[in-house]
C-alpha cells in the first residue's frame, strides 16, 4: 500500500496528494499486460495529454511521444527521458525490458519540469525499475508470452480488380490495357505485403529480495518479433541487476546496471522509398500480381512482373538491411543520511552503445546489372553523467513541513561513426564489402562532442497536508550554443489546495478519491538544436 501512495518526480519521491505540480503515473502492471518490444508502446491511451504515435511497422523502431502537444518547429520535440536517475534517448526504449520497469511518471507543467531546465520544455518521462521487497526467501519469477501481431485492416479499403476496372473505364484510362486479362488477377495487396500473423514470444526471469542490509533484483529476457512487413524482425537479449547494500547505519550504496544486445531486421530502408511495404500496399493496383505461377516472385527480368517500376517484394528480398546492436547502461550510487532528515546523495554513470549496421543490394538483381554493393556503418556513442544532491527535511509543530534541496548535474557526451560501400560484386552470396570490386563511398563522420553543467535548487512547504507550495530553480549551461549565450536560467512556482483533506470533506472521503486546486507558472528550454 506505502508502495501505491507514492509518485516518483524529479530527483525524488512523494506522497499522492502532495504534489502542486500535473504529475501522471502508469504502474508496472498497465505495462506488463501489453506483449510489447519496448515499453512506450504500452503507454497508449494511459496517459491524459500524452500522444504516442507509431510511424513505422518495423517492431524495433521507438514511438514518436509529445506531452501536451508540440512546442517547436524547428527544434527537438520529445520529451526528455530519465531512467533511474539518467537521462536515455528515445532510440533507447527497444533495449529496455518493460518487465523490469516498476512504475513511470510523465511531467506534464512547468512546475515539475522546470528543475530539468533547458531540456524539460516538453515534458519529462521518469522511468523508475525495480527493486526488492523485504521477504523471508528470495521471490523468483517467471514469465513467459507467445502471442501474434497484425496490421489492423480497419481503415484500409482498397480497390479490388473489378472495381478498378470500372474506374478506370469511367475515366477514360483504358489505352493499351487487355482487361480480359487483367480480370484474371485479382490481389489483395495488404495481404501481399503484410504478415498477418507475425509471431512474438518473450521469455522472461527474475530473482529478487531485500532484508535490512541489502535489496537486490536481478533479471534476464529474451524477446523475438517478426514484422509484419516482410524482411523485417527483432532480437533482444537483456540483463539488468539492480543492488543496493547497507555499508553503515548512515550510508547505502549501490548500482543499477543494464547489458543489451539487439538482433535487427529492416525493411523500410532503402534509396526507392516507393516501394516500401506501406506503399506498396497503397499504390500497387490490384491486378498486377507478384508473384508467378510457380510461386517465386515476378520480375521486370523475365517479363513476369506487369506493373510499373519494379515489384516491391522483390526490391525488398534483394535490398536486405540489418543491426546489431550493444548496450551498456551502468550507475553507482552513494547515499549517505549523516543526521536525521538530512540526505546526501551523488550517482556516477556511464552509457555506452555500439551499433553496426549492414546493407546489400544483390547483383543477380536486374536494375542492378550484375554489379551488387554492400555497405557496413559502425557508430560508438559514450554519455558520463555525474549527479549530486542534498536533500533536508524537517517538520514544525507536526502541521509544517519543509523540504529543500540543491545539486549539480554534470553531461559528456561523445558520438562518432563511419561507413564504406563497396559495388561490383557478382555473387548473391558472396555480397560484403570485402568482395566488391571498388570502393563507391566512404563516411568518417567528424565526432560529435558535447557538455552540459547544472545547478538547481528547490524548496516545498505542506501545512497540514492541505495547503501546499514549491519553487524551483535551475541554471544550466550547454557547449551548443556560444559563449555568450551558454547559460539559462529557468524556474516555476506552484501552489496546491488539497480540498478532500478539508474537514468540511469528511462526509466525500468514502467516496471522493481527489479534490486538488492547482496553479503554477515557470519556464523551461529547449537545448535540442
Amino acid at each position: 500500500q506505502a508502495l501505491e501512495d507514492v509518485v516518483v518526480i524529479a530527483y525524488g519521491v512523494r506522497k499522492k496528494g502532495t504534489i502542486a505540480g500535473s504529475v501522471s503515473t502508469v504502474k508496472a502492471e498497465k505495462i506488463e499486460s501489453t506483449p510489447t518490444a519496448a515499453f512506450d508502446q504500452a503507454l497508449q491511451g494511459q496517459v491524459p495529454g500524452l500522444t504516442v504515435l507509431s510511424n513505422s511497422g518495423e517492431p524495433s523502431e521507438a514511438t514518436v511521444m509529445t506531452i501536451r502537444g508540440t512546442n517547436s518547429i524547428n527544434s527537438g520535440t520529445e520529451p526528455l527521458f530519465v531512467l533511474d536517475g539518467v537521462v536515455i534517448s528515445s532510440s533507447d526504449f527497444n533495449m529496455i525490458n518493460p518487465a523490469d520497469i516498476e512504475n513511470l511518471s510523465v511531467l506534464k507543467d512547468a512546475a515539475s519540469t522546470s528543475i530539468y531546465g533547458a531540456r524539460a520544455a516538453n515534458g519529462v518521462v521518469v522511468i523508475t525499475t525495480k527493486r526488492g521487497r523485504m521477504n523471508d526467501h528470495p521471490i523468483i519469477n517467471y514469465r513467459m508470452q507467445l502471442g501474434f501481431s497484425q496490421i489492423a485492416h480497419g481503415n484500409w479499403d482498397l480497390m479490388n480488380t473489378a472495381e478498378r476496372i470500372q474506374y478506370e473505364k469511367e475515366i477514360g484510362l483504358t489505352d493499351g490495357k487487355n482487361y480480359n486479362l487483367l480480370s484474371k488477377t485479382d490481389v489483395n495487396w495488404l495481404d501481399a505485403v503484410f504478415n498477418d500473423s507475425a509471431m512474438l514470444q518473450s521469455y522472461e526471469l527474475s530473482v529478487s529480495g531485500a532484508n535490512d542490509r541489502t535489496n537486490y533484483y536481478v533479471s534476464g529476457g529474451y524477446y523475438s518479433q517478426e514484422g509484419i512487413a516482410p524482411g523485417s524482425a527483432f532480437d533482444r537479449y537483456s540483463i539488468r541487476a539492480n543492488v543496493e547494500q547497507r555499508a553503515a547505519k548512515w550510508l547505502k550504496i549501490g548500482t543499477n546496471t543494464m547489458l543489451n544486445y539487439q538482433d535487427i531486421e529492416l525493411a523500410q530502408s532503402g534509396e526507392y522509398t516507393v516501394v516500401t511495404p506501406i506503399s506498396a500496399a497503397r499504390f500497387m493496383l490490384p491486378y498486377w500480381n507478384p508473384y508467378r505461377p510457380d510461386g517465386s516472385l515476378a520480375s521486370i527480368e523475365d517479363g513476369s512482373w506487369k506493373g510499373d517500376g519494379q515489384n516491391p517484394l522483390e526490391w525488398i528480398e534483394n535490398n536486405p538491411v540489418s543491426y546489431k546492436k550493444y548496450k551498456v547502461l551502468s550507475s553507482l550510487f552513494a547515499e549517505a543520511t549523516p543526521i536525521e532528515g538530512l540526505t546526501i546523495r551523488s550517482q556516477f554513470s556511464i552509457d555506452f552503445s555500439h551499433a553496426t549496421g549492414f546493407g546489400q543490394s544483390m547483383p543477380e538483381y536486374l536494375p542492378n546489372l550484375e554489379q551488387g554493393t554492400a555497405s557496413r556503418n559502425t557508430s560508438d556513442a559514450l554519455t558520463l553523467q555525474v549527479s549530486n544532491t542534498i536533500n533536508y527535511r524537517f517538520d514544525v509543530n507536526d502541521k509544517h513541513s519543509f523540504n529543500f534541496m540543491v545539486g549539480q548535474d554534470g553531461t559528456n557526451y561523445h558520438y562518432e561513426s563511419f561507413g564504406v560501400t563497396t559495388r561490383g560484386q557478382n555473387n548473391n552470396k558472396l555480397t560484403n564489402i570485402g568482395t566488391g570490386t571498388y570502393a563507391s563511398s566512404w563516411e568518417d563522420t567528424p565526432a560529435d562532442d558535447y557538455g552540459l553543467l547544472s545547478f538547481f535548487g528547490r524548496g516545498e512547504y505542506n501545512y497540514d497536508n492541505r495547503y501546499f507550495a514549491e519553487f524551483a530553480i535551475r541554471a544550466d549551461a550547454s557547449s551548443r550554443f556560444g559563449a555568450s549565450n551558454r547559460w539559462g536560467v529557468f524556474g516555476s512556482v506552484g501552489f496546491m489546495w488539497n480540498l478532500r483533506n478539508e474537514r468540511f470533506m469528511q462526509n466525500a472521503a468514502d467516496w471522493l478519491t481527489n479534490a486538488q486546486i492547482n496553479i503554477s507558472t515557470g519556464t523551461a528550454g529547449n537545448s535540442s538544436i
